[in-house]
């Protein structure tokens, strides 16, 4: 029963700073999309996707690494620390000569700190304090942003979300300090680091290659009506985000949750179903500016139930340190989006770029459900 009732507790903890966080963060793009209109949203979503893109480019697939070894007891920490942010700094610095915007690389710089600091606190199964750290930042991002939005105008809102990460800069030096410096750890786990590098890396690229695609292409006020659909998708994901934190030391652990996993797909399931219907006319209603997002809205919430199965085997593969299986699984992903988007794109539009965004989810999901259960009849074999 003390089993049961701290995992519950841990789970309750994440799912508090990721319900929490995350709620706030949907609900403030919400207000910031009604006050600026879909084309600089939409201008706004094209620099966040290059700060997500360029950070996961510095963390140099650090954030799984520490996760799954931190929870190992391997003190791998501070060279990973360390490493890392010599690669945020040198990411910032080339990304500011090309895009000359200081904001979006000091954001660079924050996603960087914030994740080291987040990952090492999950590995550590640091749940309550995770879930402080995170639903703070979220609070210090929203007060700063639409301060300085009333202030300097739309440059703000950028330069608001890199200030929000500043009060961790200490947390990370405590973590280079924690402990001495062996680069000898890294190097003897080189290959799990790559293939999480280039894991981490092809997600990114699914996350933010979209934007980065269709702004040039279709322009800024597409991607504005875009990304608000997938706010709202972020806002539908959230449960099944915080599980797929949770379930990823309890991997490394060697611990399986089979009825947990059910229950996720269940509810993810219900949430398709509600925001295909519901969603399309209560999002036209409350955004009236953003004329082509109930489509979205409409085909998006399909992707909820193949995204969820990607997450939750997407945690398993981590925890089994199978980090290859995510990479091919996400290289689909991205490959099946963007040829979507640019061959749909070109043919129906804002329709047909989300709808690529489904078949990028449901090829990924049918990827590793397959692998999945080959390495369960390889096993079995085994064992005879």
């Amino acid at each position: 029963m003390d089993k049961i009732s701290n995992k519950l507790k841990d789970l309750t903890s994440i799912s508090v700073a990721d319900v929490s966080s995350k709620g706030i963060s949907a609900f403030f793009w919400f207000y910031v999309a009604s006050i600026i209109g879909p084309e600089i949203y939409g201008e706004i979503a094209y620099f966040l996707s290059i700060a997500a893109f360029a950070s996961t480019v510095a963390l140099f697939g650090s954030a799984n690494t520490l996760i799954v070894y931190t929870a190992k007891n391997i003190k791998i920490q501070s060279a990973l620390y360390a490493l890392t942010l010599v690669s945020g700094s040198i990411t910032s610095i080339v990304v500011f000569f090309i895009f000359y915007n200081i904001g979006t690389s000091f954001l660079i710089l924050g996603y960087v700190i914030f994740g080291l600091v987040t990952s090492e606190l999950l590995g550590r199964k640091l749940y309550r304090t995770y879930s402080k750290l995170v639903i703070t930042q979220k609070i210090l991002m929203v007060i700063l942003t639409i301060g300085l939005y009333y202030s300097i105008g739309n440059e703000g809102i950028i330069t608001g979300m890199a200030l929000s990460y500043t009060p961790y800069i200490a947390d990370t030096i405590k973590g280079i300090r924690k402990s001495k410096i062996e680069f000898s750890l890294v190097k003897e786990r080189f290959n799990f680091l790559i293939n999480s590098y280039l894991q981490t890396l092809s997600g990114a690229l699914s996350g933010s290659l979209d934007k980065l695609v269709i702004a040039p292409l279709f322009g800024f006020a597409l991607l504005g009506n875009y990304s608000l659909g997938l706010q709202f998708l972020t806002l539908l994901l959230i449960i099944p985000q915080t599980v797929g934190k949770y379930t990823i030391p309890q991997y490394s652990s060697g611990n399986e949750n089979r009825k947990l996993r059910k229950i996720i797909v269940l509810f993810s399931i219900v949430l398709a179903v509600t925001g295909f219907v519901i969603g399309p006319s209560a999002m036209s209603w409350i955004f009236p500016k953003f004329v082509e997002v109930d489509e979205v809205i409409r085909i998006v919430s399909l992707s909820i139930i193949p995204t969820t199965i990607v997450l939750i085997y997407e945690s398993k593969f981590l925890g089994m340190e199978k980090a290859k299986n995510i990479f091919i699984m996400s290289v689909i992903w991205v490959g099946t989006q963007i040829l979507g988007i640019i061959v749909l794109g070109t043919a129906y539009g804002i329709n047909g770029i989300t709808a690529s965004l489904v078949l990028g989810a449901s090829s990924s999901a049918i990827y590793v459900v397959i692998v999945d259960e080959l390495d369960k009849r390889k096993n079995r074999e085994l064992t005879k």
